[in-house]
This record gives C-alpha cells, structure tokens and sequence, in this order.
C-alpha cells in the first residue's frame, strides 16, 4: 500500500466532491456533527487553524448517483475515485454549508452565519449576518454587499477577509492505493475511526454489512437503509426497508410480515432495481414530510413505524403531499401513534387498496383507523422505554418542549450543557447509538411504583442520576429556562432539593400529562371533522407547552 498527501483548497474539495471524486461508502458514520462541531469548523478556517485532514481509498468506482449533505451528485465511472476513510464529516459539512442557498440543502445544521461586528460564527440565519453560503462565492456575495447599504466600512472589509480566508484555505488529503481487499478498507476504517468518539454498534454493523460483498448482492434495501442514515433520519430496520420496497414494486397488495424477505428475494434483478429507484425519492419525500410537517424526527421515534411504507406508497404513486392532503396525512400520522398495540394491526391493512386521488386515499386512511382507548386520549406514563410505542409517543411530546443537555454524555457528539436535542445536534447520533431514551432521575424507592414512571424520568441521553439531581438542583435562577423545558419547575425542584421524590413524581407527572396529550391532540385532531374546511394545525413546538413556561 502506497501513501501520498496533497493539499486542496476548499472549493476545490467542494467542486471533486460535486464532480463525484469523492464516494461516501455505506460503512461510513452518517453526518452526525451537530451545530457546535460546524460552526467550530469555519472558526477555525477563519482563524488559520488545522481542521485536520482527509483520508481516502484510490479504487475503481462505477457510475452511480449519490447524496452528499443531501445535495445530489451524479458520479461518472471512475477507475481512481477517491473513498473516504476519514473525514466524512468535515467533507460532508463543506459541501452542505457551500450549497445552503434558501433551502435548498434539507438540513438546518448547515445554516451558518457570520456575525460582521463580534467576529463570531453562529448557527442558523440572521437577517444582520453574513451567511458563509454567501461569503464562500464571489458573485454571490458582492450582490449581498450592494444590497446592505448599511454596512460600514470595516463590515465590508470584513466580509472580503472572511472570503478570502474561505477560499484560500488549504486542506490535505492523504491518498491510500493499493489496497487489495474490501476486508482491508474495513480493517483501515475501524483503525483510523477508533479513536476519538468510538464507533457505535450501528457504525460497526453498517462497516461489517459492506466489506461482505454477498450481503449487498442479495439485499436489495440497503440503497434505502443508507439514504436514511443520509438524511438524518437514522438507520431504518431492514424489514421496514424490505416493506418501503415492496410498498412501491407491488403497491396495491398487502404482504404478511412473515412472507416479506421471501417476497422481495422472488423479485428479479431489474425489478428490484427498478423498485428502489422509485422508492427512493418516494423515501426521501415521505422523511421530509415526517420531520418537516408531522415532527417526528428519527425512525427510532416513529411509535408504529408501519406507517412509513404506507407513506412510501402514497408518495410513489400521488407524488408528496400538499394544501389539504398534507393535513389530512399528518392527522393520520398521529392518530395512529395514540394506537394501542392491539389496535394497530389495522395499520397491516392499509395496504389492502388504494384510493384514486390524494385526498380520498388520505380520507380512506383516516376513516381505517378505530379511536383510541382509553378515551378521551391520556398518555400512558408507565412507558419509560424506545421498545414501546408508548413510550416513543411520550418521547415526542416531551421533545416538543425543545429540551436540552444538562450534563455531558458519552454517548453524543457534541457534549456541551444546554446544547438543544434537536435532530440535527444530539438526537440523530444519540438514538444511532441505540441507548434508550429517557434517563431515571430520582432513586428507586421500594413500595413506591411512582418511581418507576415517566415523572422520574428525563428525556435526555446517558447519564447518572447522581450528575443530573446535581445539575438540576444546583442551577441558577438564569437557567431555570432550560430547566422548564424538561418540566422542572421551582416547585418541583424544591421538592428535588428537599429530597421529598414521591411528591415530585407525581407533581411532574402533571405536567407530563398535559404536554403530552396536547401534543398528541394538536396533530391528531380526534374528535374535528376531516371534511370541509380544516383548522390550521400548530406548525412548530413553539405552538405547544414548553415545560412550565
């Protein structure tokens, strides 16, 4: 194996990434750097500091069309392409941040601002900052010059350095060839990956799947898997992939659950292709539509994920939803997340037939679906855990609050206290590691069974009770703000500080209770006509409680 280092400028990377120089293999983690590690990046470059470098494998690629920070990039045959060991993240952040143009990259994280007069980086748009989409590209930024005539002096000087130190940054890549085997790349990747934050057990499985070249052959759902994990919307379990398939090859049949791998292994080669390049933008729109409009940001929150190849299908076959049906969707959406178990096996049916229009197929969804027991709707406080779809219903509504980390935890990338558990920053890596969702806060009290629901648990990643009361418990009065978010109010830190956890799980449970249900209620709509002219629904968290605020 042989090894040589160049040095690139950004927009050269950029533009080999667009041209399809760089592959980004399905072992490679998913863009899972968050606000904090993004905005650290252009800092740095803005600063003249090592970003560190890029890694690649020389090898022989095929033609083919992938997604790099959602855009999409048309790859040529290329017998000397570059696969990239190391420094996905980095690459993945240059490419998204260089196309944010008002929308048209499908990640906020990308979003970055530069503020003119604190010489500071900051997430999301500012109408008086300087966004680096902007500043990385001449043209574009002298337009945005002429019109902020308020600008001073030094503000435009200060952009002009800002471009320049973006364009003229140089980064290296270090090219690794004559590597012979596919269990060689992966044996390089779990080297060169293992240290720093460790690689979860989704990272090994995805590295594992890809070096076993028999694996790719006979499972035509990967293409979907990985899309997934590109968006941002986690790893999707293989037979949900298999039914996404099968949703757009045969849509208007309904398959058992126990004949689905069979049923996709009796698919010819060119159907199964054919299958999952119509799949695949039906997927995309369906995970836009699921995170933008219904809020549900992550499969591993789905509370019935059967719903996503019906979505699929919809999508396959009426294009996405808009105006009316949308709505109508969303309802479904959410009325089949207060389903009990029992009553979701209607979901199985909703395949059986299909509606003519968009709007009656939505309609004929909604009116499948039984109401919820108990009525009227009362979240089940007993489910502590992902496994349940309760408990990933009651994950949701408390998410709704925007909460955010109170303690540091292994377990996520970025690990800076008061940092938000969106999908973009915490969310994605943290439920990509598979640890559970909420964390137990107060100790188990023997003969109290209050202790053992959802008022002693947060909504938050791994970490000890213990570094939690203390966070909690130790805040002052400026932090009580995230505090609410996690429906911790000054009564229910009293009752914390005093030690008094019998009255402060039932206290929290309260509040839980009726975030919770209005969460649900404010989608689902149960109980609203479905005809006619339907009501607006909350378009954002902000529209529901947050804590006790």
């Amino acid at each position: 194996m042989q090894q040589t280092v160049s040095v690139y400028t950004l927009p050269d990377l950029v533009r080999m990434a667009q041209d399809g120089r760089f592959r980004v293999r399905a072992f490679a983690r998913p863009a899972v750097w968050g606000h904090h590690q993004i905005t650290e990046l252009f800092d740095s470059v803005h600063r003249g500091f090592p970003i560190g470098t890029i890694t690649v494998a020389e090898q022989p690629a095929p033609e083919e069309d992938l997604r790099i920070a959602s855009v999409p990039v048309h790859a040529p045959a290329d017998r000397h392409a570059w696969t990239v060991l190391d420094g996905v993240q980095r690459l993945t952040t240059l490419v998204g941040v260089w196309n944010d143009r008002h929308g048209q990259v499908d990640d906020d994280r990308y979003a970055v601002c530069y503020d003119l007069d604190r010489d500071r980086f900051f997430p999301g748009l500012r109408r008086d900052a300087l966004p680096v989409s902007v500043a990385c590209q001449e043209d574009r930024l002298s337009s945005w010059i002429a019109g902020h005539p308020f600008l001073t002096e030094d503000n435009i000087s200060e952009c002009w350095r800002l471009h320049a130190a973006l364009t003229s940054y140089q980064m290296p890549v270090t090219v690794l060839s004559g590597i012979e085997s596919k269990e060689s790349l992966y044996l390089l990747f779990t080297r060169i990956n293992g240290a720093g934050v460790g690689l979860a057990r989704s990272d090994i499985t995805r590295a594992r799947q890809e070096a076993d070249a028999r694996t790719l052959l006979v499972s035509g759902e990967q293409p979907l898997i990985r899309q997934s994990e590109q968006l941002g919307f986690g790893r999707l379990p293989e037979a949900l992939a298999v039914q996404c398939v099968l949703a757009v090859a045969e849509p208007r049949e309904r398959i058992p659950k126990s004949a689905l791998r069979k049923r996709m292994d009796s698919l010819s080669a060119s159907a199964t292709r054919e299958a999952v390049e119509r799949a695949r933008p039906a997927l995309e729109a369906s995970l836009r539509f699921l995170r933008k409009q219904a809020r549900i940001p992550h499969v591993r929150l789905l509370p019935h994920p059967e719903v996503l190849p019906v979505l699929v299908r919809f999508t396959s076959v009426f294009g996405p939803p808009t105006g009316r049906t949308q709505e109508l969707l969303r309802r479904w959406i959410w009325r089949s997340a207060m389903l009990t178990r029992q009553q979701a096996s209607v979901l199985n049916e909703a395949q059986a037939s299909l509606g003519s229009t968009p709007e009656s197929e939505a309609a004929r969804l909604l009116s499948s679906l039984p109401h919820p027991e108990p009525q009227p709707f009362r979240p089940d406080l007993q489910s502590t855990t992902a496994q349940r779809p309760e408990g990933r219903l009651n994950a949701l509504g408390l998410l709704s609050a925007e909460p955010s980390l109170l303690v540091p935890s292994a377990s996520v990338v970025s690990n800076q206290p008061g940092t938000p558990l969106s999908v973009s920053s915490l969310l994605t890596p943290w439920l990509d590691s598979e640890h559970d969702l909420f964390c137990r806060l107060t100790p188990q009290m023997p003969g109290h069974p209050q202790s053992a629901t959802l008022g002693n648990y947060l909504l938050h990643p791994p970490a000890s009770p213990k570094a939690l009361l203390h966070a909690i418990t130790s805040q002052d009065a400026q932090a009580r703000s995230l505090l609410a978010r996690h429906f911790l109010d000054p009564h229910g830190i009293q009752l914390l500080s005093s030690q008094r956890y019998e009255e402060f799980v039932q206290h929290r449970e309260d509040l839980l209770k009726t975030a919770i249900t209005h969460r649900a209620q404010s989608f689902a709509r149960w109980g609203f006509k479905d005809r006619g002219h339907l009501p607006s629904l909350p378009d954002s968290a902000r529209d529901t409680p947050k804590g006790t605020q």
